[in-house]
């Protein structure tokens, strides 16, 4: 009887053993040197605190590049390769939980970790100081160049803009979300901006959804509205309100795939690139016009419309008129564009370069609530 119970242990615990997990299984891991968890998987983001090489960690999720931890009572993030995780540990891949959602313009492209989004001939070797000129700006991240034209009697700031990464693409509020407006120039010193803009005034919208930055401030649906996206691979798509699902969007950003939406519109382009020929619009006659535009990741462009009378910089003695929203469409194409967004225009609207206003707005511009900006990654 005695054997027989001692077979059957055995062959139990071989049975156990033979499935994978079930003997040994942990979902720890260790740092393999000293790590700091950060409260978001970015490279900037706020530390929480500093571990010791040795140090345990239960790895909760991955997260691209990073592994959201806990360590004791705090929970944040850690890069995957500084930590030594077991083979057979099956970590739950937040990208992957996203992979089945729609994500209309973005494709399966990822850069690598440390691999540069756009073009590096754009950009001046590692090391060496930021070359500035009073119409652009050249470093080891950022590539900046303005040209002034003249179109449809109205000058127009045309900024080509390359970025190593999307940490130098951002948003800038004046104060916190939904809490105070300030000039343009305060609000780009405040976020060390290289080059502004007006941005989406989102915070005069009741509705609609507002990523910045990779955070989401706010979560709501609002049907009337196209929404641009600025996805993490560094691609920026236009997604037409009758075709947004909410909640498909609301996985993308729990997933950290957004690194920025904008909600004011219209869409310029349609999906190949071509102007609209016809487009259904409480604002479309003459004004100033604020735009983004997108040709490839890391490859963006800033399109300033001076108008409402002021004077031309362009061709002195005449005055600006603004663009309708079809020749402004119209324009976007002629750039090149792959997609092509309009940001909030009339006074508003405003550029900022090199440390003062770069165009001609209506009595000087108003006061903004936040901007789009390029800036030094870090900064």
């Amino acid at each position: 009887m005695k054997k027989r119970v001692i077979a059957g242990l055995l062959a139990l615990l071989m049975l156990l053993a033979a499935l994978p997990g079930a003997l040994g299984a942990s979902d720890t891991a260790v740092t393999r040197t000293t790590l700091k968890l950060r409260k978001e998987p970015k490279s900037n983001a706020k530390v929480l605190e500093t571990y010791k090489k040795g140090t345990e960690v239960t790895v909760l999720e991955m997260d691209g590049d990073w592994c959201k931890v806990r360590v004791g009572k705090r929970t944040g993030y850690m890069m995957a390769e500084y930590l030594d995780i077991p083979d057979d540990l099956e970590i739950p891949d937040k990208q992957e939980a996203a992979a089945g959602v729609t994500a209309p313009g973005r494709s399966d492209f990822r850069p690598e970790p440390g691999e540069s989004l756009c073009d590096t001939a754009y950009l001046l070797d590692a090391g060496q100081e930021p070359v500035i000129t009073g119409s652009s700006y050249q470093s080891e991240n950022v590539f900046i160049d303005i040209t002034a034209d003249r179109k449809f009697n109205s000058d127009v700031y045309v900024a080509d803009i390359y970025v190593r990464s999307l940490d130098s693409f951002r948003r800038g509020l004046a104060n916190k979300w939904k809490n105070g407006t300030a000039k343009i120039a305060k609000i780009a010193e405040a976020h060390h901006a290289i080059l502004a803009m007006t941005s989406d005034s989102a915070e005069n919208l009741d509705m609609g959804w507002v990523i910045m930055n990779g955070e989401t401030l706010r979560h709501t649906k609002n049907r009337k509205r196209d929404l641009c996206v600025l996805y993490t691979n560094g691609e920026m798509a236009v997604i037409p309100a009758a075709e947004l699902v909410h909640e498909d969007i609301a996985a993308l950003a729990e997933a950290g795939e957004i690194w920025q939406t904008f909600l004011f519109g219209p869409s310029l382009l349609d999906k190949d690139g071509k102007a609209f020929k016809e487009i259904k619009s409480s604002i479309g006659i003459q004004n100033p016009r604020s735009v983004i535009g997108y040709y490839e990741p890391g490859h963006y462009c800033f399109v300033q419309v001076d108008g409402r009378r002021t004077p031309s910089q362009v061709e002195p003695g005449k005055k600006n008129k603004g663009m309708t929203i079809l020749e402004l469409s119209q324009y976007m194409e002629s750039l090149g564009c792959k997609a092509a967004y309009n940001l909030d225009g009339g006074q508003s609207s405003v550029m900022f370069f090199g440390g003062k206003i770069h165009s001609t707005p209506q009595n000087g511009s108003r006061r903004l609530g936040d901007v789009v900006l390029i800036a030094e990654p870090g900064d």
